[in-house]
């Protein structure tokens, strides 16, 4: 299980909107101080909070601070599926369309039209199957303590009171 932890910002019927403290692997990196990654992460100007919606079957109100999660299979198959399989079909196709005797311009308006093709099917799929990858709320910690994923805690965050 993969585990975050952040606040509650909305509370919705079967659902709660989460914010976290968006974290990028440069902190833990030894190369941060030679690579351009990190200076752009330093400097960035955008938010550094994620808002995740998460389905919650525990009584929760906003400011509460909770732990969200979602299994690392699902996680997986969720990145199989985006990522790898367009490409093994367009790969695919172009093999075969290459042992057929197509032509390079063949080859080529082919394996756009079978990468498009896969990513609508992974559309077509992930519309049907999103309850699989939910990320849910596991359990509700106390409202004045945030623990951080790299395994410091007690540092205490102040988030602007409502």
């Amino acid at each position: 299980m993969i585990e975050e932890q952040g606040r509650v910002v909305a509370v919705e019927r079967d659902f709660v909107w989460v914010e976290t403290i968006r974290q990028s692997s440069c902190a833990i990196c030894s190369a941060r101080n030679g690579c351009g990654q990190h200076l752009f992460e330093k400097y960035r100007f955008s938010s550094s909070f994620s808002y995740i919606k998460a389905i919650c079957p525990l009584v929760v109100k906003k400011g509460d601070t909770v732990v969200v999660g979602i299994p690392k299979a699902s996680l997986l198959k969720a990145s199989f599926m985006i990522y790898l399989f367009p490409l093994l079909l367009m790969m695919a196709g172009i093999w075969l369309f290459s042992v057929m005797g197509a032509e390079d311009w063949q080859l080529l308006i082919s394996a756009g039209l079978l990468l498009a093709c896969g990513f609508g099917t992974v559309r077509l799929f992930g519309k049907r199957s999103a309850e699989m990858y939910r990320i849910a709320v596991l359990r509700v910690l106390s409202s004045d303590t945030l623990f951080l994923s790299d395994g410091s805690f007690g540092r205490r965050l102040s988030f602007g009171q409502d």
